[in-house]
């Protein structure tokens, strides 16, 4: 077994490669037709809800011309995230993943067919679109969590690093393709019609879900409260010292390092003298850049020393970071921002991989719900990069970041030596 490790037990010989030497080597996921049916089904779902997004977005704008509304929009989306995690985590470890993963992709579903519904009979509000906004909010807490626990009941233990990997890549090529596709569309097929085909996208999802099969035992016996299981995957994770570290990866690389993204268009406006096309250029290197990323991880399924590569693409991207910083024009910005997709998605995809191969299955969407939380504190790092830059300036919020992640990596490689030791 890779990185075998168990709670409680911080030596470094906890982490130290115990392969057999007979072990299937490392293998790419898609191979295996279970999960490629998962995949591409999972990756349409996802392009058509970054499709609702942008239309989304441009409606609300054309409707009101408020920029508040905009933000208040995406903050009643996303505060679902960090609101019900404790609860999404309990739900996937007690309950079957599959029906979880089932509701929520129908619920997206339904709420995307609403909004198409409303839009084509011109009685769509803004007040629709946040009620909407939040169900779907509601529905994405318990997504992301499901999603993430069920990839390793799809495939062997070989295939982990690819699958994990592969995950990551559809949700930034949903991401990139998604914005790209509801842009296009708009001005061809209409706001309704394009929440119609963001529905439609749904269908093969709710499909592969409905007839996977899935290789894992459900808990037997007499169960402990909800308030008790939440404890004992809190306590699982504190008393797991490798999966506690690789956690952290996910909480202060994100909250401060990509809190630039936030900042791009002040970048692009005050620094590179440009407008949207600029920021454009901006978006879509950085997006590039994280889908090579992933789908290097995905390919390079015989990575060893994966715990060390995390500590050295995470100072890399502390010092990408800083360059990127004082990149005195748009072309130097554009390689520097297209380099820290690469090392985020690296670094993110590599730690992703090695906590799901750590953690018990038992506890894995209660890790998970925790991973999400983490992600769901971004704009927490956005609301602090605002601050310094209001303070000093735009760069100078993104350098002092730079320089609080390379800090913690330097520090997080001297008091966890067992890190290094993962493979």
């Amino acid at each position: 077994m890779q990185g075998e490790a168990t709670p409680d037990d911080s030596s470094p010989t906890a982490v130290i490669d115990t392969t057999p030497p007979d072990a299937p080597q490392p293998s790419f996921a898609l191979r295996n037709p279970l999960f490629l049916r998962f995949w591409i089904a999972i990756t349409l779902a996802l392009t058509g809800l970054w499709v609702r997004i942008t239309v989304q977005g441009y409606l609300v704008y054309e409707l009101t011309e408020d920029p508040f509304l905009l933000g208040l929009v995406g903050f009643v989306n996303s505060i679902p995230t960090l609101l019900l995690s404790p609860v999404v985590g309990v739900v996937a470890d007690r309950f079957e993943r599959r029906r979880v993963l089932l509701v929520t992709q129908s619920v997206t579903a339904l709420a995307l067919l609403a909004l198409g519904v409303l839009d084509a009979s011109g009685h769509l509000t803004v007040n629709h679109i946040l009620i909407i906004s939040a169900i779907a909010g509601m529905a994405s807490a318990f997504d992301w969590p499901a999603r993430l626990s069920i990839v390793p009941n799809l495939v062997k233990r070989h295939e982990m690093q690819s699958a994990v990997a592969l995950n990551s890549a559809s949700f930034n090529g949903a991401r990139i393709l998604g914005p790209v596709i509801g842009g296009v569309l708009l001005g061809i097929i209409g706001t309704a019609a394009c929440f119609f085909l963001a529905a439609g996208a749904f269908v093969p999802s709710l499909v592969v879900v409905a007839t996977l099969t899935i290789d894992r035992t459900l808990p037997t016996g007499k169960r402990e409260s909800p308030l008790s299981n939440l404890v004992a995957g809190y306590r699982y994770i504190w008393n797991f010292p490798a999966v506690r570290s690789l956690l952290s990866v996910d909480l202060i690389p994100v909250m401060f390092g990509m809190s630039f993204f936030a900042l791009l268009p002040a970048i692009a406006k005050d620094v590179y003298d440009g407008g949207s096309r600029q920021l454009g250029f901006l978006y879509a290197a950085d997006g590039a850049g994280a889908v090579l990323g992933v789908l290097a991880v995905a390919t390079l399924t015989s990575l060893r020393n994966r715990g060390r590569l995390v500590l050295i693409f995470v100072f890399a991207f502390s010092i990408l970071l800083m360059l990127f910083a004082i990149s005195p024009n748009l072309w130097i910005g554009l390689i520097m921002i297209f380099l820290l997709g690469v090392s985020s998605a690296l670094y993110g995809t590599l730690a992703d991989t090695l906590i799901q191969t750590l953690i018990d299955d038992a506890f894995r969407g209660r890790v998970m719900a925790v991973y999400s939380t983490f992600w769901g504190m971004t704009p927490v790092g956005y609301l602090l990069a605002g601050t310094i830059a209001s303070q000093w300036n735009t760069q100078a919020a993104i350098f002092i970041n730079g320089m609080i992640v390379c800090v913690y990596v330097i520090a997080l490689t001297i008091t966890n030596p067992g890190l290094r030791r993962l493979q």
